[in-house]
């Protein structure tokens, strides 16, 4: 009994170590983040050519971001639009009253899944304390969370495609596959229709490389062909930031039919449909969505699901967090 009394010690006080260890670096991290956003311009230069988004870092300096904290951590201006926790769990609530799911899948900040390539120093850890937290806090609030965060830093680990553009702010045509079928896995929906995914290359100059001498990079993208891909009338909306139309609608976007979008639609079977904006994805799409609704009374009928997707960052670096957004 002593020996197991002994032994039950001994492995609680390494559970507490290992506890504290990670706390530790993530404060680093955290640390790391707050002086590199310091930086004049929207882009800070890391390791081997990573270049990382500085409102994205800013972000992550800031600790924990919702509830009373958002007075201090927001970047809305107006004070009863800066706490994300809130305008989540009220437009959770306001589709559950009309029968549509609403799943919450927010990209996980590029230096999250590489932080190595932001400072000396960082190993490829996970270091977002605060995000994880705030996704527990949603969850336990009934909203549906798909945190990508440990699929993606598991994809780094198995494959050699960067998951993140080096030079841009999104997500490479990698990342994105990796992200579509875990949407896929977790909507649980198989529609009829049968789609290819194709495996081509692209050269492309990302939006933090526009200010530099770097030359563009070659990324691998998976257009998808063989249907419809895209349907207003769709049960399933993906909804969101500029993750929702990048490699999908083409020009500044780099190409087409390549992006989250398609390629949910090809592993689900089935075309979805796209309420996605440039720039913020925190009021603005869900305004074009109610918009959308308004005109069309059998819009919010037709809807089993809708995926709100859009850049982690903002959390805290978002105009604003409206909410009262209606849905129709």
């Amino acid at each position: 009994m002593k020996k197991i009394i002994r032994k039950n010690i001994a492995l609680w006080i390494c559970a507490c170590c290992m506890s504290m260890t990670m706390t530790v670096q993530a404060q680093d991290f955290q640390k790391v983040c707050a002086e590199k956003s310091k930086t004049s311009g929207i882009a800070v230069k890391g390791l081997d050519e990573w270049q990382f988004l500085k409102s994205e870092l800013r972000h992550l300096s800031v600790g924990e971001f919702w509830g009373e904290k958002s007075a201090q951590t927001s970047m809305a201006a107006n004070a009863a639009q800066k706490d994300p926790l809130t305008a989540i769990v009220n437009y959770h609530k306001t589709l559950e009253n009309e029968n549509v799911r609403l799943l919450l899948v927010p990209v996980p900040p590029k230096a999250v899944i590489y932080p190595d390539k932001l400072a000396t120093g960082l190993s490829a850890k996970r270091y977002d304390n605060s995000l994880q937290k705030f996704y527990d806090v949603l969850r336990g609030k009934g909203v549906e969370v798909l945190d990508l965060t440990s699929d993606l830093l598991q994809a780094r680990k198995n494959g050699s495609e960067p998951l993140y553009c080096l030079g841009d702010s999104h997500l490479s045509g990698e990342g994105c596959r990796v992200v579509a079928q875990q949407i896929a896995s977790q909507l649980g929906i198989k529609g009829k229709e049968k789609y290819k995914r194709q495996d081509e290359s692209i050269e492309m100059t990302g939006d933090l490389y526009k200010d530099t001498q770097h030359s563009a990079e070659k990324r691998k993208v998976y257009p998808v062909s063989g249907g419809k891909l895209k349907d207003a009338a769709s049960p399933v909306v993906l909804m969101g930031d500029s993750h929702t139309l990048v490699y999908d609608i083409g020009g500044d976007l780099f190409c087409q039919n390549a992006g989250i979008a398609s390629l949910l639609s090809s592993f689900i079977g089935m075309p979805v449909d796209v309420v996605g904006v440039r720039g913020s994805g925190a009021t603005p799409a869900r305004i074009n969505l109610f918009r959308k609704s308004k005109a069309d009374k059998k819009y919010l009928k037709e809807k089993k699901v809708i995926v709100w997707c859009f850049a982690a960052r903002e959390f805290t670096e978002a105009t604003a967090w409206n909410p009262n957004v209606p849905v129709k």
